[in-house]
Parts: C-alpha cells; structure tokens; sequence
C-alpha cells in the first residue's frame, strides 16, 4: 500500500538566486557600457584643470555615480551571492548553480577592475 502525503507546506522558492544572477550580471554590462562611455569621451577631450566656464556634458554624473558606486555594489553582490550558497537556495538546482557562480565571477572581476586606481580616476574626473 503505497500513502501519498501532501504537505501544505510551499517548497523553497528560487527567485531570489536568479534576481540575485540577473541584478548581477545587469550592473556588470551597464558598468562596461559606462566605462567605455567614458574612456572614449576621455580619449577625444582633454581635461583643462582650471576651465570652470566650460559646462560638463549632463551624462557625467550618472555614468560618474555608476563608476564611482562598482566596489560598493560588487562587495554586496559578492556577500549576497555568499550568503545564497550558504543558506542553500542552489541546492538541487545545477542551472542556478552555474549561473550564480559565473555572475559571482564576473562581480568579482568587476570589483578587481572597480579599484584599480585607473578606474577611479576616470570616474573622479567625470564626478569633478
């Protein structure tokens, strides 16, 4: 005799793995997409020092704040993908797996990148 037993109980859900993946992997391309942005503004237009006439384009400040906020955002996109292998929401789950351990990947290339003293200079120069 066989009991089947339903229990009202909901099962672990595993959306907040793939928002984690998705939020991840979404700020990584805005910040290559800011940081090319910048480097090829850089390369055709040299800074003057002094020019405070000269108005700076209105796209700075947010491709600036983008720049300037990736060590922080990557340290929390690491730490949120820590603690979702921790408490086990990839757990029988290979897709979700794979796909958090390459967006964890790429956040910890882009904190690398993030605080290199290149990148913060470029973003500097765009928040000055």
């Amino acid at each position: 005799m066989t009991t089947i037993t339903r229990s009202s109980a909901p099962a672990q859900t595993r959306t907040p793995g793939w928002t984690v993946v998705v939020v991840q992997g979404g700020y990584a391309a805005l910040y290559l997409v800011c940081g090319f942005v910048a480097l090829a503004h850089a390369g055709w237009q040299v800074p003057v020092v002094d020019d405070s006439t000269a108005a700076a384009p209105a796209w700075f400040l947010p491709v600036g704040g983008i720049l300037m906020l990736g060590p922080v955002l990557a340290g929390l996109g690491l730490f949120l993908s820590a603690m979702l292998f921790l408490l086990g929401y990839t757990q029988g789950n290979r897709r979700l797996t794979v796909a958090l351990l390459t967006s964890t990947a790429v956040t910890a290339l882009l904190l690398g990148v993030s605080l290199t003293p290149a990148a913060q200079s470029v973003a500097g120069w765009l928040l000055d």
